[in-house]
């Protein structure tokens, strides 16, 4: 929570739609900003929080979740903080849009169980739910209907792709209209296929 926000796009005075982006373990929250250029629409302002160290929690995302705190708390709240700056400029959670990649989708994962609602999007790129076997990974209320992306490729051998998958269910079970996309022969990395899907739902958002 006392790292800096990281912000890029459209100004606030410009702005009807916003993404809360969240990156890698071990990149900036400059670098995704960097990361998501191909997205850049007229309207749209980009928040980036920023983990400490580079790091959102200590250990692997299928550790127990007890193992990863306090930190995993503290990294949700970034999330719900980056919510609430968009809100400041005018931008409610129904256009606002979660972006998430590899310990960075975790992160936006666990946000949107333990902080489910209307949101104006949710994009898992390459990581599922945190939590080790023990854990409750369900979504604690509903989606209602909110559009989840979670893509992931089928050679990436960094994350746990039953994981990746388990937690579309969740999601859908939650509510939300999920699309979830393998692709053959991709590792840990963003397809063009998954810049055009959000460009895509940003696109919706703003007209």
């Amino acid at each position: 929570m006392e790292q800096p926000l990281v912000t890029a796009g459209a100004p606030a005075a410009a702005a009807d739609v916003a993404v809360v982006a969240c990156h890698g373990r071990g990149a900036t929250a400059q670098g995704m900003v960097n990361l998501l250029e191909p997205i850049y629409r007229h309207g749209v302002a980009f928040l980036a929080p920023q983990a400490h160290r580079g790091s959102w929690y200590p250990r692997s995302a299928t550790a127990p979740r007890a193992a990863n705190e306090p930190a995993l708390s503290s990294s949700v709240e970034s999330v719900g903080a980056a919510l609430e700056s968009a809100c400041d400029i005018g931008i409610p959670a129904e256009r606002t849009v979660l972006v998430g990649f590899s310990q960075g989708a975790s992160v936006v994962a666990e946000f949107v169980r333990r902080q489910p609602g209307r949101y104006g999007g949710v994009f898992l790129l390459s990581g599922g739910m945190p939590g080790g076997p023990e854990d409750d990974r369900s979504v604690r209320g509903k989606l209602e209907g909110a559009p989840a992306f979670v893509g992931y490729g089928a050679d990436d051998s960094r994350i746990d792709l039953e994981r990746v998958a388990e937690t579309g269910r969740a999601l859908e079970d939650a509510g939300a209209e999920v699309t979830e996309r393998r692709y053959p022969g991709v590792g840990h990395e963003v397809t063009d296929d998954e810049f055009e899907a959000i460009g895509a739902l940003l696109e919706s958002l703003s007209s």
